[in-house]
């Protein structure tokens, strides 16, 4: 069909506008999308992660190298596998990577921490892939994406980098004073057994454990599966010569109730979180006929444990 020398005109004006509406539509999904990316919203990343940032602070975004301290609670469906305010006792120091490190499978929290700035909260979805999938265990049901709740607790500069190794060295000190009182009072409790001074302190369970509560703790009660700061400090019944504590390390060690030997097992679940106790623990619950390392074989062992919440 042929157009008028008019209608050409109108066609061409009428055709012109409607491509810059169209070009002026495309800016404008763009810069939105920009927008979600850069001040919050729900975007996902080019490594596939979904990212919601549910505050969207103002301010510079975590870029690499730089130090940042935050809480993560990762959750498979319901369930919330890793916490490191409940397994670590508050937020962990971690620095980000080179951006040549930060390629194939970038680690979802890192990925997302690119877009977040100081004191952003955020949930992090991360498809589970055929690889991941074989991780996890068939208790947790059918799980398409493992969920990540990230708070940015703070950026580190380098002098409050100077300033937390400061305190945590004095930290440190200070559990290893602890530990001096705590040898003495694990020494007076054995001397105390030996004597048979204890009377109704010392309880015993079905198994054979013997212990003495000290503080049944005011916290939740510790069941299998539970990961929990413990500081501990053991002996050999027969001498008294200390084999292993936490204390000289500075730190309590996060424990999975379940997972150590027999005796240990069953004296964490006798206490609450905050709960210390001295477990006497007879070698068929601790490390059998064998024995480990510098304990001896068929040895009996004094545990004193103090269970972190």
């Amino acid at each position: 069909m042929q157009l008028s020398s008019n209608s050409q005109v109108t066609f061409n004006f009428h055709y012109q506008k409607e491509m810059r509406n169209l070009f002026v539509m495309a800016i404008m999904a763009f810069s939105l999308s920009y927008t979600a990316c850069q001040n919050g919203g729900e975007f996902k990343t080019a490594n596939g992660n979904t990212v919601i940032n549910h505050t969207k602070k103002q301010g510079p975004k975590i870029t690499y190298g730089e130090t940042v301290l935050i809480n993560v609670n990762t959750w498979l469906n319901d369930s919330l596998v890793q916490s490191t305010v409940r397994d670590n006792g508050g937020p962990r120091e971690f620095t980000m990577p080179d951006s040549s490190m930060m390629k194939n499978r970038v680690p979802a929290v890192f990925d997302a921490l690119l877009y977040l700035a100081n004191g952003d909260s955020a949930t992090v979805l991360q498809p589970v892939d055929s690889i991941m999938a074989r991780s996890i265990k068939n208790d947790f049901g059918d799980v398409k994406n493992v969920r990540f709740e990230v708070k940015v607790v703070d950026v580190l500069t380098a002098e409050k980098i100077a300033a937390r190794q400061a305190e945590q060295q004095q930290k440190i000190e200070a559990q290893k004073a602890k530990g001096v009182e705590v040898a003495e009072l694990v020494k007076t409790t054995l001397a105390d057994y030996k004597s048979k001074k204890l009377g109704a302190k010392l309880e015993k369970t079905a198994s054979g454990l013997e212990y003495v509560i000290i503080e049944k703790g005011a916290g939740a009660p510790i069941k299998d599966g539970d990961k929990v700061p413990t500081h501990y400090f053991g002996v050999l019944k027969t001498t008294g010569d200390m084999f292993d504590n936490s204390y000289d390390r500075g730190n309590p060690i996060p424990f999975t109730v379940g997972s150590l030997v027999e005796g240990f097992n069953e004296g964490m679940k006798l206490l609450n979180r905050g709960g210390k106790a001295v477990l006497f623990i007879p070698y068929q619950l601790g490390y059998g006929e064998q024995g480990a390392g510098p304990i001896p074989a068929k040895t009996d062992l004094v545990f004193y444990l103090s269970m972190e919440e």
